[in-house]
């Protein structure tokens, strides 16, 4: 997947019903393998690498935007997808969606 950053939400497994806090990886924010809880801002972190990697889009920073995640449940290892929501450059949470077409789609919100 490249480089991308985590996003911790707790959700509910559709498959097999484990309810946990949850790891999402999504290209959301200064992309550098970081972790998010909420209310973190996912452009405020000092640069780790020489070439700046930015998603989904450089322009978003401070601004309110989704984009799509993947994760496991760690008990049945069912494949989740999730919709990361940013408001204001901050993550404010994630709802759990169907496998999208794209995976790299995101839009405003």
């Amino acid at each position: 997947m490249g480089r991308y950053n985590e996003f911790i939400w707790p959700v509910k497994c559709p498959s097999c019903g484990a309810a946990e806090a949850l790891s999402f990886q999504g290209y959301i924010g200064l992309l550098q393998w970081e972790r998010f809880q909420e209310g973190d801002d996912v452009f405020d972190r000092e640069p780790q690498h020489r070439r700046r990697e930015v998603g989904p889009d450089a322009g978003l920073e401070g601004r309110s935007f989704w984009a799509y995640g993947l994760g496991d449940c760690p008990r049945c290892r069912q494949t989740l997808w999730a919709r990361i929501d940013v408001r204001k450059g901050r993550f404010v949470g994630l709802v759990l969606v169907a496998e999208p077409a794209n995976m790299y789609d995101w839009g405003p919100l």
